[in-house]
């Protein structure tokens, strides 16, 4: 009797197994348990190396190094993991830094005294070297601005022509320049100390693109009248030449009219910008130079504008002399786009 109540079972788990073999593997359920445990083993104990190529710099992490791509889960196992996963790491190649950029974005003043050998004393300048001048190793056109009549090296920078270069090299208006403020004492044997001591000491001494063609001259009333003295007699030492309300010294006439004659019959004139206010009542020398430069057909401009021979007026048009004498220096063109590849750029 016992043996007959048996029989049913055995058929049943007989007919189960042979179900089972004949349905395939177990269903979805259970199995995305098993996967999902597998997947998890895999990914703590793949290997943490990181293959880099070494041309790219990446950018840093909260660790020092880019997060990589995401690993792929290995295949499942039909087990869970057992023990503690092994952490293996294989070092890779080292990272070279990528230089911080500069950020600066005013220029430096600097008092400097020029020893001369023409003059019995030192020539007193203050020195503007444009943002980042440190940090690159690169080399500047000069601009040489001389101050007006009982004034010192310091007018200029005190009007703001530090501020206005600042402004336009980081607008991309203009070129980085130096910037080179001499004082005049009064003393005519500035010509020839100018270019015997002072443009010699700053192209040794600073990192210049010494040639005529990167080096200005100009000033205001009588730097006026020196930058047309000192420009057109040494133009193979300056090529653009500005004079903003000059006043050319008693006696001097012969002598730029000499200068003027030369440069036309030489073909060696520089750029030549000259500007006076509408108002300025000492607009005789302005008035002659544009009438001299006419006569012998040496370009330049000529700019007549509302203002007098004062401070005011040369501090309002600060932009428009620095525009002039860097108009020839083009600042350097912006570094072309890099491809952006599929995981990793280049950070400049």
């Amino acid at each position: 009797m016992k043996l007959r109540r048996r029989l049913p079972f055995a058929l049943l788990a007989a007919l189960a197994l042979l179900a089972a073999a004949s349905c395939g593997p177990a269903d979805r359920g259970t199995s995305g348990v098993v996967q999902a445990a597998g997947a998890t083993a895999s990914a703590a104990s793949a290997t943490l190396s990181l293959p880099l190529d070494p041309t790219v710099t990446l950018a840093p992490s909260a660790t020092g190094l880019a997060p990589g791509p995401a690993s792929s889960p290995a295949a499942p196992t039909s087990e869970p993991p057992t023990g503690e996963p092994t952490l293996t790491s294989t070092p890779g190649p080292l990272l070279t830094p990528t230089p911080t950029p500069c950020r600066q974005t005013q220029g430096q003043f600097t008092a400097v005294d020029v020893p001369s050998s023409v003059l019995t004393y030192s020539i007193n300048m203050r020195i503007y070297l444009p943002p980042c001048y440190a940090a690159t190793g690169q080399a500047y056109p000069v601009l040489y601005l001389i101050h007006g009549l009982n004034y010192s090296e310091e007018q200029w920078e005190r009007l703001g022509i530090g501020t206005a270069a600042d402004q336009l090299i980081a607008s991309g208006e203009i070129a980085p320049l130096i910037i080179v403020l001499p004082r005049d004492r009064g003393d005519l044997r500035l010509d020839p100390a100018f270019v015997v001591d002072l443009v010699p000491y700053v192209d040794a001494h600073y990192r210049t693109l010494a040639s005529a063609g990167y080096r200005a001259i100009g000033g205001m009333s009588r730097g006026g009248g020196w930058s047309i003295h000192l420009g057109l007699r040494y133009t193979s030492v300056f090529g653009r030449v500005g004079a903003h309300s000059p006043a050319i010294f008693f006696g001097d006439e012969n002598n730029v009219l000499k200068y003027i004659r030369a440069t036309a019959k030489n073909g060696t004139a520089p750029a030549l910008y000259l500007d006076i206010g509408a108002d300025d009542n000492q607009n005789q020398s302005a008035v002659w130079l544009h009438q001299m430069f006419s006569a012998f057909r040496l370009a330049h401009a000529y700019v007549v504008q509302p203002g007098g021979h004062d401070e005011p007026y040369w501090a309002a048009h600060l932009d428009d002399y620095l525009r002039f004498y860097a108009a020839a220096w083009r600042p350097a063109p912006p570094p072309s786009p890099t491809p952006v590849g599929s995981a990793l750029r280049r950070f400049e």
